[in-house]
């Protein structure tokens, strides 16, 4: 889950993206980008909340990503690799974003320099993010996962359901449920 600091970017590279990209509205439990298909956009999120998911060898739906308010979301392999994408989005909430194509971010990566710098920060933060998380799953016990979600999302139970981010957290519901009475 990573915030966008928009101080980075000077106003004429915004009034750019504002004008290339295009605001879109997604309903809750809505598909933003399809398992199984080519991302083609990126989307900063302007209200609401969006997850990434991906399917487990059972079938069984797990999400690996949250993005609110000021945050980005893509399915980042299959954008930028122009191939189809293992992961979906889904809007968890009513949901406002602006999209930017690859192909439109290309573009202004070209004519601004400071915003190809501001995207390199972008992916150092996420691959930064995706390590971390990555490595939590391996050497956090559960409890503490739960207590650092808590911390850098305080209101990530008020929106959304416990099996997502029971999935996000690498545990069952059962375990969250558990985690959540022992802890109040």
């Amino acid at each position: 889950m990573i915030k966008i600091d928009k101080s980075l970017i000077n106003n004429e590279v915004l009034h750019a993206l504002s004008i290339k990209s295009k605001k879109v509205t997604f309903q809750r439990n809505e598909i933003v980008a399809e398992a199984g298909k080519t991302c083609n956009y990126i989307f900063f999120v302007r209200k609401g909340l969006l997850r990434s998911f991906y399917y487990d060898r059972k079938g069984k739906d797990v999400t690996n990503w949250f993005a609110s308010e000021e945050m980005i979301i893509t399915a980042a392999q299959s954008f930028f690799k122009r191939e189809p994408s293992f992961l979906g989005i889904e809007a968890i909430e009513d949901t406002v974003v602006r999209a930017i194509s690859y192909e439109q971010l290309e573009e202004m990566f070209q004519e601004y320099h400071s915003l190809e710098r501001f995207g390199r920060l972008v992916m150092t933060e996420i691959m930064m993010a995706v390590g971390k998380k990555a490595i939590y799953l391996q050497v956090k016990s559960a409890e503490e996962r739960y207590h650092e979600l808590i911390k850098t999302y305080p209101d990530i139970f008020y929106r959304a359901k416990l099996g997502h981010i029971a999935g996000y957290l690498g545990i069952t519901q059962q375990s969250l449920s558990r985690i959540r009475a022992n802890t109040t």
